[in-house]
C-alpha cells in the first residue's frame, strides 16, 4: 500500500506537469476518444486485457486479483489529485522539472510494492509475465512492455510526446537500480517483525 501510495503521487505529478503521458496512459486516452467511454472505464478494460494476456504468456489462470491493486492505485491517484489537480503550470522549464521529479517517485513506489510479493498492478503483472517468459532483466521487460503501449497508443491516437519516450527509457533502469535497496530494507523490516512477534 505504501508503494502504491507513492506511485500514485508520481503519476499525479506527471499528469499535473502536462509534459507527456506514459505509453499506457496514451492507450487509455486514445481508446476513450475512439469509443466515447470514460478514461477510467477504458483503463479498467485495458487492465483486464493485460491480465488475460499475462496469464496466457505464463500459461496459467490469469491473476484477476491484480485488479484489486489497480483499484487501490486509482483511489490513491484520485486522493493526490484532490490536492494537485487544480495546479496549472505554464512555463516549460517548470513542467520539465516537475516531470523529472515524478520519475524517481514512481520508480520508488513500483520498487517498494514489487518487493512485497503481493499482487502487482495489471500492467506490472503483464511486464513480469514478459520477464519470466523471455528471461529478461527487470529493466528490459519494463522497456518492452512500455514500448508495446507506445505502439498501441500511437495506433489509437493517444497523446504521445517527448515525455512518453523519457518514461519508456528512464523508468526501467530506475526500477532496476532501486530494486536491491528496497529488497534489503524489506528484509530488515521483516526480520524485526519476526523477532518482535517471537
Amino acid at each position: 500500500l505504501v508503494g502504491l501510495f507513492i506511485m500514485g503521487l508520481g503519476i499525479s505529478l506527471i499528469a499535473v506537469s502536462n509534459f507527456g503521458n506514459g505509453p499506457w496512459d496514451a492507450v487509455n486516452i486514445g481508446l476513450s476518444e475512439k469509443t466515447g467511454l470514460s478514461i477510467g472505464l477504458c483503463m479498467n478494460i485495458v487492465a483486464f486485457i493485460q491480465i488475460i494476456i499475462g496469464g496466457i504468456i505464463r500459461k496459467e489462470f490469469p491473476n484477476i486479483v491484480t485488479m484489486i491493486t489497480s483499484i487501490f492505485l486509482g483511489l490513491f491517484i484520485d486522493f493526490w489529485m484532490l490536492f494537485l489537480g487544480n495546479i496549472v503550470i505554464t512555463e516549460i522549464l517548470m513542467k520539465f522539472t516537475l516531470f523529472i521529479l515524478a520519475l524517481p517517485i514512481i520508480s520508488i513506489g513500483i520498487s517498494i510494492y514489487l518487493v512485497s510479493k503481493l499482487p502487482n498492478t495489471p500492467l506490472d503483472y503483464f511486464m513480469l509475465s514478459i520477464k519470466s517468459k523471455f528471461n529478461l532483466s527487470l529493466m528490459a521487460s519494463k522497456i518492452t512492455s512500455e514500448s508495446i503501449g507506445l505502439v498501441l497508443g500511437f495506433i489509437l491516437g493517444g497523446t504521445i510526446g517527448i515525455g512518453t519516450i523519457i518514461i519508456i527509457l528512464a523508468i526501467g533502469p530506475m526500477i532496476q537500480y532501486l530494486q536491491n535497496p528496497c529488497n534489503y530494507v524489506f528484509c530488515k523490516l521483516s526480520q524485526k517483525t519476526e523477532v518482535t512477534t517471537l
